[in-house]
């Protein structure tokens, strides 16, 4: 089972690019895939964010159950989100790290993506989804200086990231990136034949040639 992570700053490209490959029939586990309940400690707590990350790897394993070897999903962040956005992420990133190595015991692979844009069409993405959803002001995606510190800390851990693709063009282009990088740089990853296993892909195989085009919080 291979779990492919997308990572980046707020207004980067990961949930548009979650809806593309779903809008496919690519297995996709979105931001909200694991609600946490609501209680009088704040989110971003350790407590809370252990239990996120806890909770986060145990749906992989019970997913495991009815999945193949080959199965592949796509998830909007992984929990290395919880070290950037945590109180205490320092003390987390650790547990991140060797949780993941040891779902490689029961052939479970995740692989993290950085999605990476140039800082200035960052910033308008983000400026143009403020427009739609000024809500988002809440997570201080209204502040330059907040989006250049996601950033920084993105791009100062290069060691989390198994791939880095480079988001500057549309998201059919992004896509198509993406899963040329996977299938170079994983040998048992063919982007027709893992798709054809989605339910989808069952019946519909052919769209998923690699050439084709296609939070924060």
């Amino acid at each position: 089972m291979l779990v492919i992570c997308l990572e980046g700053c707020h207004g980067g490209g990961k949930s548009s690019l979650t809806q593309a490959l779903q809008s496919e029939g690519w297995e996709v586990l979105d931001e909200a895939f694991l609600d946490m309940p609501h209680c009088a400690l704040h989110p971003q707590s350790l407590t809370m964010e252990v239990s996120w990350m806890s909770f986060w790897f145990q749906r992989l394993l019970r997913m495991q159950k009815a999945c193949t070897p080959r199965t592949v999903y796509f998830a909007d962040r992984s929990p290395f989100s919880a070290v950037l956005y945590g109180s205490k992420g320092h003390l987390i990133e650790p547990l991140v790290r060797e949780s993941i190595e040891e779902l490689k015991a029961c052939d479970i692979h995740v692989i993290t993506v950085y999605l990476r844009t140039e800082s200035e069409l960052l910033w308008s993405r983000i400026s143009e989804r403020l427009e739609r959803e000024p809500e988002r002001r809440k997570y201080k995606e209204d502040q330059k200086s907040w989006m250049s510190d996601v950033v920084s800390w993105y791009e100062d851990r290069a060691g989390l990231w198994d791939l880095v693709i480079e988001n500057n063009g549309t998201i059919g282009e992004l896509r198509r990136d993406l899963l040329v990088k996977i299938s170079e740089t994983i040998p048992t990853f063919s982007a027709e034949e893992s798709f054809a296993l989605t339910p989808k892909g069952r019946t519909d195989a052919t769209r998923i040639c690699p050439t084709s085009p296609a939070k924060a919080e």
